[in-house]
């Protein structure tokens, strides 16, 4: 049923509303979730879990539950206005899905490690929701039942590509093995062309925020620098003027060292975290779902 049609019925009103107290509900149970499971799951193989992973407060309800409720909010009005009446096992499942998503965002962001049971868990739902959808006729999700064969192909194989480049290039990982069953998992749900376009808007949404934060970064070293500069021209002002210029001079190659070591930094943390990019990526296709795939239509039929 179209979007505006939708939400002028009863049942439209009541779901749509209803998806607040839903979204704020699976915040709580995700928070719930994440301090709650094995220490193991959120460390590498092998690796010896931290204090602060065995003391079962991972994340707080004030701080990530609060982001959390409102990414799960908004996300669920717009997918059950996306899947709306008729479609209500889509809806359920493909909340699931989400929720998942923003677990496994969450627990790479905090702990540099994606869960191989949340990909698990992404892959069967995304499996099932697959085959309820090549059988019952539906064809929404795939047009040929070999899609999601190739969606998974596509994913896992685009993350070793990366991988493979990083090596050669860098010396080591471009992604981590997690990214790579996470995408492939993703994959089983958005086929060939969604698989695609997901990566796409992955790697756009990655830039966007590397972006901002190597310039906020910059911009606070600045900052820094020039208060120190300020401080000690102050207190070097009876100083003869080559002090003075020898001090410029350290303060400009301080300045200079800061910057890089900012980007470096922030450059290996987001280098080793690129399962929230996938999981935003993945969402932003389910809430738009008919809006990406017009697009990318579109661009096909350019050639």
């Amino acid at each position: 049923m179209p979007i505006l049609d939708y939400i002028q019925t009863t049942g439209g009103i009541i779901w749509t509303a209803a998806c607040v107290p839903l979204g704020i509900f699976f915040a709580w149970l995700a928070v719930f979730i994440i301090n709650k499971i094995p220490a193991s799951w959120l460390c590498e193989y092998g690796e010896s879990p931290s204090d602060e992973l065995l003391s079962q407060r991972r994340v707080s309800l004030k701080k990530e539950g609060v982001i959390m409720s409102v990414v799960l909010c908004i996300s669920f009005v717009l997918c059950r206005l996306q899947f709306n009446y008729g479609f209500d096992i889509y809806f359920i499942v493909l909340s699931l899905i989400i929720l998942i998503a923003v677990m496994t965002a969450v627990c790479d962001l905090k702990y540099m490690i994606i869960p191989d049971q949340f990909t698990i868990a992404l892959a069967v739902l995304s499996a099932a929701l697959s085959i309820y959808d090549i059988i019952r006729g539906f064809r929404i999700l795939h047009q040929y039942w070999w899609s999601p064969l190739v969606g998974i192909a596509i994913g896992g194989c685009t993350m070793l590509i990366i991988d493979f480049i990083g090596m050669k290039l860098y010396k080591k990982d471009g992604m981590g093995f997690g990214d790579v069953k996470l995408f492939a998992a993703v994959g089983i749900l958005t086929g060939i062309i969604g698989t695609v376009c997901t990566f796409a808007m992955s790697l756009v949404t990655a830039t966007i925020v590397f972006t901002v934060i190597i310039a906020v970064s910059k911009l606070r070293a600045g900052k820094k620098n020039t208060e120190q500069a300020e401080n000690t021209e102050n207190n070097d002002s009876d100083n003869s003027s080559e002090d003075i210029g020898n001090a410029e001079n350290t303060d400009s190659n301080d300045e200079s060292d800061d910057n890089e070591d900012a980007e470096a930094t922030v450059s290996a943390k987001s280098y080793m975290a690129f399962g929230p990019y996938i999981s935003a990526a993945l969402t932003i296709y389910i809430v738009l779902f008919d809006i990406v795939n017009y697009l990318a239509n579109l661009y096909i039929d350019l050639f």
